[in-house]
């Protein structure tokens, strides 16, 4: 059953960027972190053991429609959220989050149809015309990913705080069998305009000096969706030649045809 939420709201949203790690020393990036931050403290917050299962029908009809229907397994709680996604790539924001609620270990989407319908409807301001509810009955795991490794804090001496990890995601997708393993930085930063500054500070050190972290504009999912995909194999010279030789066949009998009178 739906518990709710224990905590207290966040009265600012998160942003969390991910990053490839290019090359993987994680002692030095975070010495060069420091080096460079001056007047801030990088906390080590221990281990990082977190689970996250995305849902969907056969036909992909949320995930198609830039929604995704996740159950998130933290070290202290378990809880269903909506994520919206844009597919507009440059702008800043491009995610729309919303908290279901708190639920227990074994609980499906399926168990509350009516409840997670209506957040959809309330995400997308009522646009949907079908029967979510038969939507999300229909709903089944997608992918799964275990992320593991190690969580950090970062403190401004204003009193800014931000928490990056050194991820290693572990996917698998349900439909296909397929898995995969993937190195991940990821930074959460809270979006209080009052630490602009210390938030564009934290940024500018990563971009300009951590050349080993390559950022990359796609949430968990999305990386994880990549890594398992099933990769398409490249067409040769000789299919080309093949696709060719069929084209000029086609119009050599058309040719033929007319020549005797025929319709074409």
């Amino acid at each position: 059953m739906f518990i709710g939420d224990k905590r207290e709201p966040n009265k600012y949203f998160n942003r969390r960027l991910n990053y490839d790690i290019v090359i993987d020393r994680e002692k030095f990036t975070i010495q060069k972190m420091m080096n460079r931050l001056g007047f801030y403290t990088i906390i080590p917050l221990g281990k990082v053991k977190e689970g996250e299962i995305v849902y969907d029908t056969d036909k992909k009809l949320l995930t198609g429609s830039g929604l995704i229907l996740r159950k998130k397994i933290d070290t202290d709680r378990i809880y269903f959220s909506l994520v919206r996604v844009s597919t507009m790539a440059n702008i800043e924001n491009r995610e729309k989050k919303s908290f279901l609620g708190e639920c227990e270990a074994n609980d499906q989407p399926s168990d509350f149809p009516v409840q997670i319908a209506e957040a959809i409807n309330k995400i997308f301001n009522n646009l949907f015309t079908i029967d979510l509810v038969e939507i999300v009955k229909h709903c089944t795991p997608y992918t799964k990913m275990d992320i593991i490794g190690n969580k950090y804090k970062i403190v401004s001496g204003t009193g800014y705080e931000a928490v990056m990890q050194f991820e290693e995601l572990r996917v698998k997708d349900f439909r296909t069998g397929r898995k995969a393993k993937k190195r991940n930085f990821s930074i959460k930063l809270p979006l209080d305009p009052n630490y602009e500054r210390e938030r564009q500070r934290i940024l500018e050190v990563i971009d300009k000096y951590c050349k080993e972290l390559v950022y990359v504009n796609r949430n968990r999912f999305e990386i994880g969706e990549v890594a398992v995909r099933i990769p398409t194999p490249p067409e040769t010279e000789g299919d080309n030649s093949k696709q060719e030789g069929k084209k000029k066949s086609k119009k050599g009998l058309k040719k033929n045809l007319a020549e005797n009178g025929e319709v074409v």
